[in-house]
């Protein structure tokens, strides 16, 4: 598995390949290609073919907390602190804003349910996973091995170092699941993308709906922005995904 990249009209973005097995729902990632930060809601409009004023996204502060979208005004979602939406509500886009952090894409296609979650390390930690599907369920009625899940382009263990504080929190937390960690030069790495797929499937998802990107954003900082490739960037991508009409 990895990432899809499409182009329409210079406008460079992703998808998460296996995840778009449903023309009833679209999902993309955007790029730094084609993406000026003051033209990403029209970007999103035109790609797909939604009002500007049918995108909703929150105000993200690394937490678990999330909202439901129905027929709120987006301007006043906008400034919720919530790092996932959940919506079934058809020619409506969720957004999350990224820069290193995994965007986690939920669809549960038989009750035609979508979320978005914004997961840094403090939201992996407290896996935003489970507030996700806990109210795709409360909420919707969703049943586990309907929900399908794909995890974005994100740092990579490859490059997210981290401290030692951060590692004890981990280790404690996932005792059993110890090569999230990697000691590598005398530093300490982590793996939010193995960290978020135990998490998914101690939820039960099932492993063969679970989709990931693996596509590192500090790695590839002349397609991507990565704050810590680039030693703290203000500019952001955005992980949409909407139910079609």
């Amino acid at each position: 598995m990895g990432v899809i990249e499409k182009n329409k009209k210079d406008i460079l973005y992703y998808e998460i390949e296996g995840f778009n097995f449903d023309k009833k729902m679209k999902h993309i990632f955007s790029t730094r290609v084609g993406w000026e930060q003051d033209k990403l809601f029209n970007n999103l409009s035109e790609l797909l073919n939604i009002p500007e004023e049918n995108i909703y996204r929150a105000k993200q502060v690394h937490g678990t907390d999330v909202l439901i979208i129905r027929d709120q005004d987006n301007i006043k979602v906008s400034l919720q602190e919530k790092d996932g939406l959940i919506t079934n509500k058809k020619n409506v886009a969720i957004c999350t804003y990224h820069a290193d952090c995994v965007p986690i894409y939920f669809y549960d296609k038989t009750k035609e349910v979508i979320a978005l979650a914004h997961a840094g390390w403090k939201g992996t930690l407290n896996n935003i996973n489970k507030t996700i599907i806990e109210n795709m369920n409360e909420k919707f009625n969703c049943n586990i091995e309907d929900i399908s899940v794909a995890i974005g382009p994100s740092i990579g263990s490859c490059c997210y170092e981290i401290g030692h504080d951060v590692e004890m929190l981990f280790k404690d937390k996932y005792p059993n699941y110890l090569d999230i960690i990697i000691n590598r030069d005398n530093k300490i790495y982590l793996d939010l993308w193995k960290v978020n797929r135990i998490n998914l499937i101690n939820l039960g998802i099932k492993d063969r709906n679970i989709f990931e990107g693996k596509f590192c954003t500090s790695c590839n900082i002349d397609k991507l922005y990565s704050y810590r490739g680039e030693n703290g960037t203000k500019n952001r991508m955005i992980a949409a995904i909407t139910l079609n009409q």
